[in-house]
């Protein structure tokens, strides 16, 4: 006869229901896409494409200037920071260097020349990344060394670009009577 009380626990049931589905999808959906926005800039198929078009740029310059380049002094850290296109500074086509890393073309902020293997405390040792940078390299995939005896230099270019993408691509260098070879 008194149906109202059924109806309303009935309501409370199915609300309470409802609330913890829209909780748990809130709780579990949001991270997932928060994270892809976080790291859709990085490793994007355009930026590895410029990457390596500036790699392929460094390596076909004049051997020496390379070979001076990728040396990384003992006892020094293990990256070379440019910003912008300071690293033009250090190739023998510095005018095709500065077009091709210029606002007009692919509007680099800052390149690193590191070792091929990214030590843990990489980023922890630099105050000189901005906080993109740090968290770009913190969650990069660790890279194993390869046998030294295939190349001269082994370096890896992470490459920081003003639209806020991010990359890295290795830059393996054989120098010598040969000429250079990169990959």
């Amino acid at each position: 006869m008194n149906k109202k009380g059924f109806v309303l626990v009935e309501t409370i049931v199915t609300s309470v229901f409802i609330l913890g589905l829209f909780t748990f999808i809130i709780a579990n959906v949001l991270p997932i896409i928060a994270e892809y926005e976080k790291k859709e800039d990085y490793d994007s198929i355009e930026s590895i494409y410029d990457a390596h078009m500036i790699r392929k740029m460094i390596l076909k310059d004049d051997e020496e200037k390379v070979a001076k380049l990728l040396t990384m002094p003992s006892g020094s850290s293990e990256y070379y920071l440019f910003d912008g296109k300071d690293i033009c500074n250090f190739l023998s086509n510095a005018n095709y260097c500065r077009a091709l890393l210029g606002r007009d073309f692919l509007d680099v902020k800052q390149i690193i020349i590191t070792t091929y293997e990214i030590s843990n405390d990489f980023v922890s040792e630099s105050k000189n990344f901005n906080r993109n940078m740090k968290e770009y390299i913190a969650n990069m995939q660790k890279y194993k060394n390869l046998s030294s005896t295939l190349y001269n230099y082994q370096r890896r270019l992470i490459i920081e670009f003003n639209d806020g993408r991010v990359t890295n691509i290795e830059l393996l260098y054989n120098g010598g009577a040969g000429g250079a070879t990169c990959y």
